[in-house]
């Protein structure tokens, strides 16, 4: 549940009722990269962008669209719009039904049919699964753009004990998804990245030249890229979390995912990662209008056997972030740090896919207007990842990227 306090999510102009309510964003962007060659142009850097494609560019643009077909049901979708070569230029990210149902107990209900992102990010909570904090969300977050994406149904049942109040509210949610087989096949072979991409369901997210994903290779069978929505064994996956939020100041959530995959899975030469992880998330208002964010995540993604008492591929990873935020009048300023880290169960040559490093953020934005914001980020990401070798790239690096984004805001 989002905390609707100054720091957590901006105001937002009142208006009469409308049967629909439709938010579109542009941005375009001055980049300036410096590290590997990205990970975008099926190289390995952790950026997404790179010294060979940054300068003045349109970065992103979306339509975020919600239709309400009956006093408690809506239809919402969201669609993104990227010049790139992962994908079409338009296509969705989301797009679900919500009914949220009226009730004569203390309880209030919600349930969501269609494809949607897990309950995970405390940062994307602007239209478009935006970032009011940043440009780029943390390596938590970048991920579950990257590859989680869920097309199934979830229940929400939330309540405000009048015991405690009235400043207390529980909730607890829990879906069954598919579409999902393939999540954490990208986060083993390319590893942890930061970046403001998210994955639309057509995409193809282009993979390192791994050695052994080559012709006459242990793992041929795999293509050169992850496409993140693909059923492969028809068994559902699940999620299920709770939270606690106290009034506008504080809020405390943890989830556990499985994707319950099959890891000898094999569809249009797609992989299924067997991936499951736990997590936990934390709001808090701290004097002087300061806003304090953190989450942490740890799991496991397994494909293939079991050879030698572990899985061909068997990576466990972890990541945790902590922000801080603050507004003045039409100014933000955030800096985050965080620390991500994979390490690797299995032994199979040629499949180095264990790695560590940090990232520095710093960000500004200013608003001009309703409908015009100014944003800027620096951000470092330092890295120990041996794989780099097999590319003729230099194992630990430093990459720096400085980005200055005009936005562009429409509502209706």
């Amino acid at each position: 549940m989002m905390l609707p306090c100054s720091w957590v999510l901006p105001a937002m102009a009142q208006s009469e009722p409308s049967s629909y309510e439709l938010n579109a964003g542009l941005d375009v962007s001055f980049i300036d990269a410096v590290g590997h060659p990205s990970w975008t142009e099926g190289s390995a850097g952790k950026l997404r962008y790179d010294a060979d494609n940054d300068g003045l560019l349109l970065s992103r643009a979306f339509v975020d669209y919600h239709y309400r077909i009956a006093d408690t049901v809506n239809v919402n979708a969201v669609a993104e719009i990227y010049a790139d070569d992962i994908g079409s230029n338009i296509d969705f990210t989301e797009t679900y039904l919500e009914w949220r149902p009226l009730t004569l107990t203390p309880n209030r209900y919600r349930f969501k049919l269609g494809a949607f992102y897990p309950r995970i990010s405390l940062e994307n909570t602007d239209p478009g699964w935006s970032s009011p904090y940043s440009i780029s969300p943390s390596a938590i977050n970048t991920w579950v753009g990257e590859e989680l994406r869920v097309f199934g149904t979830e229940v929400s049942v939330s309540r405000r004990p009048q015991a405690l109040g009235g400043m207390h509210m529980f909730s607890l949610h829990a879906a069954i998804f598919y579409n999902n087989d393939t999540a954490g096949g990208l986060l083993a072979w390319k590893g942890w990245s930061v970046h403001d991409r998210q994955t639309r369901f057509g995409d193809e997210l282009p993979l390192p030249p791994l050695p052994q994903i080559q012709p006459g290779m242990w793992f041929d069978q795999q293509d050169p890229y992850i496409t993140p929505v693909l059923e492969i064994d028809h068994d559902p996956g699940y999620y299920v979390s709770a939270e606690w939020t106290i009034n506008n100041r504080f809020m405390l959530s943890a989830m556990h995912y499985d994707n319950r995959a099959d890891p000898l899975g094999i569809k249009n030469e797609q992989f299924a990662w067997l991936t499951d992880f736990n997590h936990v998330g934390m709001k808090m208002a701290l004097p002087g209008d300061t806003g304090l964010l953190a989450q942490w995540i740890k799991g496991a993604t397994v494909w293939g056997p079991i050879i030698n008492g572990a899985y061909a591929i068997d990576v466990e990873f972890r990541s945790a972030y902590l922000m801080l935020t603050r507004p003045f009048d039409r100014h933000r300023v955030s800096a985050r740090y965080e620390r991500f880290e994979t390490t690797e169960n299995d032994q199979f040559p040629l499949d180095e896919n264990a790695e560590d490093g940090h990232v520095w953020t710093l960000s500004y934005s200013y608003e001009f207007s309703r409908h015009f914001t100014i944003a800027a980020e620096w951000l470092e990401i330092l890295t120990a990842r041996p794989a780099w070798n097999y590319y003729g790239l230099a194992e630990k690096k430093a990459e720096h990227q400085l980005q200055v984004s005009l936005r562009l805001r429409l509502d209706r």
